[in-house]
C-alpha cells in the first residue's frame, strides 16, 4: 500500500514543465510557473525541541521535511522562508508576540540559502502564529498564485485568534490559500490549526512523526505549484440586478454572496443562442451538507430556469461542489431565447459556503438549426463493463482545474480518505463515458468504515454539470455494494459510473442529468473516497472508455462570429490547466496526503425533505425549474 510520496515522484509531480511520453498532451496555457509563489513558515517555539515517537526530535523532523522539499523544488518555483518563535524572549515582553523573520527572501535561485536557514533554524520561543501568517502574506505580495505553508506543534500563544487572521487573508483573493501541518498536535491545538486552513482555503495534514511530516511538506509544495482548485478572473456580484458585473465567455471567481444572492449579466451574442453557466463552490470540510440556487433569468423579468445544487461532504477534507444551469427553453418564442443581455443569480439555500469561493464558467453555444424533440435522443443504454488493461500511473488533479486529459485505458492510482480526484476526457456526440474502479478492500480500509463509507464514481460535463446516469437499486452484478465494514479483508471491490451518450436534443429532457448531456467536450470523472481517518489509503485501478453508442447526432449550427461549436476535446472555457495523457514509468502516482479527520455520513433536512443518499464527493444533485 502507497503511503509516501517518492523523491522522484514528487520532483516531477512539482514541476508543471514535464517531459512527457510521445502523444501526451502540451500544456493548456504559456502562463509561466514563476507566476506560482510559496512561503514556508516554520514554528520553531520551543516545544519544536520535544521527542517524537520515533525518538528524533520535532525539530530535527521538521528539518528532513524540508530538505527533501528543498531538494525537490524546481528551479524556477519562487519559495521564502520564514520562521517564528525563534527569539529567546520571555512569554509577557511584547517582543514574544512580533517574533517572526523572514530568513530567505522569496525567490528562484536561493536553494543554498534555504539549506542554510533550515541548517540555523532552532526552536527557543513562544508561539506568535497570527503575527507570522500577517507577514508570510506581505512577504508573497497581492498578485499571481499564493501559498503559505504552515507547519506548527501547538496552541498559539499571542492574540489575535489566527482564525480570524487567516480569514481575513483569504478574503485578499482567490488566488492565495494557508494550508496547515499539525505536528503531533491533537485536542485544542488540532482544532485551531484545522480551522486555519479551512478559513485560509486550504488543506490540512496530519503528521505524527518524521516520514509522515515529509510526506505532507512535499504534498503541500506539489500542490503550490499547481493550478487552485477554482481559476479564472476575479469578479464581484451585487445583491441586486444593478451595477452588476458583465460576464464575457470565460471563467470567473468570486465569493458565495452572503445574506442574499449575487447577480452577474451576460451579453448575448446573437438570437437564439444558449447561454450555459458552470458553478464550483469550494465547500467546508466536515458539513453536514450544502445547497446553492443558480438561475438565468430575463433582465427584470422572470426567471428563465434554474437549478438547486445539493452536496454531501462530511468525509471530504476539501469538497469542490459542482452544478450548471443554461437559458435553453421548449418555447421558440421566449424572450429567453431573444434578449441581448440576460441575468445570472447564485444564492446559498443550505450549509456554510456562504463567504466560501466559488468559480463560474461561461459559455454561449451558438445557434442550433437542427430538430431538438425530446424523442429524438433515444432510450437509456445499458451498463457494458470496460475491459481492464495493463495499468499505466497517471497523476489525477483534485479538481476540474488541475485535471489532466487522459484518453482509454487503465490507469493505476491511489487515493486517501476524504480525497476527491479528477481526470479529463474528451467525449464527442453520440458518445458516452464509462469508468469503472477496482480495489482491494483491506483490513486497515474496513477498520474505518462507517455509514456511507465508499468510493464514488460521477462523471460531470465541461460546463461543471453531472451528466451520471443514476444505476441505484439497478446495479451491475459485478458492482460491490455491501457496506464496507461488513466485507472481508482483501476482496475485490468493484463500482462505475457511465454517462448518458451526448444529443443536443438532450436539453430538452425532463430528466436533470440528461439535460446536462447536451454538449460535447471535456467531461471530468471524479473519484472520492468516502471514509473515515487520516492515514487510510487505498490504491486503484480507473478503467475508462468512450463509446458512439448513438451515430451521427451532431447538431447543424448556425455560423455566428466570435462563438465556437463545442467540440470533443475542448474545455469550452479558458482555463490555465496543465494536462498530460500519461506519466512515465518511474513516476510513482501522488500519495495522497494526510487529512484531518471527519465523520461519517449523516442523513441531512432541506426544505423538509430528507435526502438520505450518499452523493459522490463534490458532485452535486441538480434539480431543474424552467418557464
Amino acid at each position: 500500500m502507497i503511503k509516501t510520496l517518492s523523491v522522484v515522484g514528487s520532483i516531477l509531480l512539482a514541476a508543471t514543465a514535464l517531459s512527457w511520453p510521445a502523444g501526451a498532451v502540451e500544456r493548456a496555457t504559456d502562463e509561466p510557473a514563476s507566476d506560482t509563489a510559496m512561503m514556508l513558515v516554520m514554528d520553531a517555539s520551543g516545544s519544536m525541541a520535544e521527542r517524537t515517537g520515533g525518538g528524533s526530535t520535532r525539530i530535527q523532523a521538521a528539518k528532513d521535511g524540508l530538505d527533501a522539499v528543498i531538494d525537490g523544488l524546481p528551479d524556477e518555483q519562487r519559495v521564502g522562508f520564514r520562521v517564528y518563535g525563534a527569539s529567546d524572549v520571555a512569554e509577557d515582553d511584547p517582543a514574544a508576540c512580533t517574533d517572526s523573520e523572514r530568513v530567505v527572501d522569496l525567490g528562484s535561485d536561493n536553494r543554498d540559502e534555504l539549506r542554510k536557514a533550515v541548517a540555523d533554524y532552532e526552536p527557543v520561543g513562544w508561539t506568535p502564529t497570527s503575527h507570522a501568517l500577517r507577514e508570510a502574506a506581505k512577504d508573497l505580495g497581492d498578485a499571481g498564485q499564493r501559498t503559505i505553508v504552515l507547519v506548527s506543534d501547538g496552541e498559539p500563544t499571542c492574540d489575535p485568534d489566527p482564525c480570524v487572521v487567516a480569514r481575513e487573508i483569504a478574503k485578499d483573493g482567490i488566488d492565495i490559500r494557508i494550508d496547515v501541518v499539525g505536528f503531533d498536535v491533537s485536542g485544542r491545538a488540532k482544532k485551531t490549526l484545522q480551522c486555519v486552513a479551512d478559513e485560509g482555503h486550504g488543506t490540512y495534514y496530519d503528521a505524527d512523526d518524521a516520514e509522515s511530516l515529509t510526506d505532507s511538506l512535499r504534498v503541500s509544495s506539489v500542490r503550490a505549484s499547481r493550478p487552485f482548485d477554482l481559476t479564472g478572473t476575479p469578479v464581484k456580484g451585487t445583491p441586486t440586478e444593478d451595477g452588476a458585473p458583465l460576464l464575457a465567455p470565460g471563467q470567473y471567481t468570486d465569493t458565495v454572496a452572503v445574506g442574499g444572492p449575487a447577480n452577474y449579466r451576460v451579453a448575448r451574442t446573437a438570437p437564439d443562442s444558449t447561454v450555459h453557466v458552470g458553478a464550483v463552490i469550494s465547500g467546508v470540510s466536515g458539513d453536514l451538507g450544502a445547497a446553492a440556487t443558480l438561475g438565468t433569468k430575463r433582465i427584470g423579468g422572470l426567471t428563465c430556469a434554474s437549478s438547486t445544487t445539493y452536496g454531501l461532504d462530511m468525509s471530504s477534507r476539501s469538497p469542490v461542489y459542482y452544478g450548471g444551469v443554461s437559458s435553453w427553453v421548449r418555447d421558440p418564442d421566449s424572450e429567453c431565447r431573444t434578449d441581448d443581455e440576460l441575468g445570472v443569480q447564485v444564492e446559498r439555500s443550505v450549509g456554510q459556503i456562504e463567504g466560501r469561493p466559488i468559480e463560474l464558467a461561461v459559455y454561449e453555444e451558438p445557434p442550433i438549426t437542427s430538430d431538438l424533440a425530446p424523442g429524438t435522443a433515444g432510450d437509456e443504454p445499458e451498463w457494458v463493463a470496460p475491459t481492464p488493461g495493463t495499468a499505466t500511473e497517471a497523476v489525477p488533479g483534485t479538481s476540474i482545474a488541475s485535471a489532466p486529459e487522459v484518453g482509454p485505458g487503465t490507469y493505476q492510482l491511489d487515493i486517501s480518505a476524504g480525497e476527491t480526484q479528477v481526470l479529463a476526457v474528451p467525449v464527442d456526440w453520440g458518445e458516452q463515458v464509462r469508468a469503472q474502479v477496482d480495489a482491494k478492500l483491506t483490513d486497515e480500509v474496513r477498520d474505518a468504515a462507517a455509514i456511507g463509507s465508499g468510493l464514488d464514481v460521477s462523471v460531470i460535463n465541461p460546463l461543471r454539470r453531472d451528466v451520471t446516469i443514476s444505476l441505484y437499486g439497478n446495479w451491475p452484478e459485478d458492482w460491490t455494494r455491501d457496506p464496507w465494514a461488513n466485507l472481508r479483508e482483501n476482496i475485490a471491490f468493484r463500482t462505475g459510473a457511465m454517462s448518458w451518450p451526448l444529443h443536443p436534443a438532450n436539453r430538452s429532457q425532463n430528466d436533470t442529468t440528461r439535460e446536462g448531456a447536451s454538449l460535447a467536450g471535456m467531461h471530468y470523472v471524479v473519484v472520492s473516497l468516502k471514509l473515515r481517518g487520516d492515514e487510510t489509503n487505498l490504491p486503484y485501478t480507473l478503467t475508462l472508455e468512450r463509446e458512439n453508442v448513438l451515430g451521427d447526432v451532431a447538431p447543424t449550427y448556425a455560423e455566428v462570429e466570435g462563438l465556437t461549436p463545442p467540440v470533443a476535446d475542448s474545455r469550452l472555457v479558458d482555463s490555465p490547466v496543465t494536462t498530460a495523457a500519461e506519466q512515465t514509468d518511474d513516476v510513482e502516482p501522488e500519495a495522497a496526503a494526510q487529512a484531518g479527520d471527519s465523520g461519517s455520513l449523516l442523513p441531512w433536512v432541506i426544505g423538509g425533505a430528507v435526502v438520505a443518499v450518499a452523493l459522490a464527493a463534490g458532485v452535486l444533485v441538480l434539480v431543474r425549474r424552467r418557464r
